[in-house]
């Protein structure tokens, strides 16, 4: 569904490093992620399938990000669930 890799980084678009929250639309579904390197990306899963609509960069004062330098991606995302619909 996600194709792709984060221009700051190189990490997989379809193996979002964290989750920060999910919303219900009346379209479908909006995700909030955030990339390794810190990126916030606003990502839409509708009946035409799921896109990353915006994409910011990571913080200037972060080197490598806020995450610790040699993470590797897991092979299943991690997803918290802050809130239940």
């Amino acid at each position: 569904m996600f194709e792709g890799h984060c221009p700051h980084c190189g990490w997989a678009d379809s193996t979002p490093f964290h989750t920060v929250s999910r919303h219900r639309t009346a379209g479908g579904m909006t995700i909030w992620t955030r990339c390794q390197c810190g990126s916030l990306q606003m990502r839409t899963i509708d009946a035409a399938g799921g896109r990353i609509v915006t994409r910011g960069r990571p913080a200037p004062d972060a080197a490598g990000g806020p995450y610790p330098a040699g993470v590797r991606q897991p092979a299943v995302p991690r997803v918290e669930r802050c809130h239940e619909s």
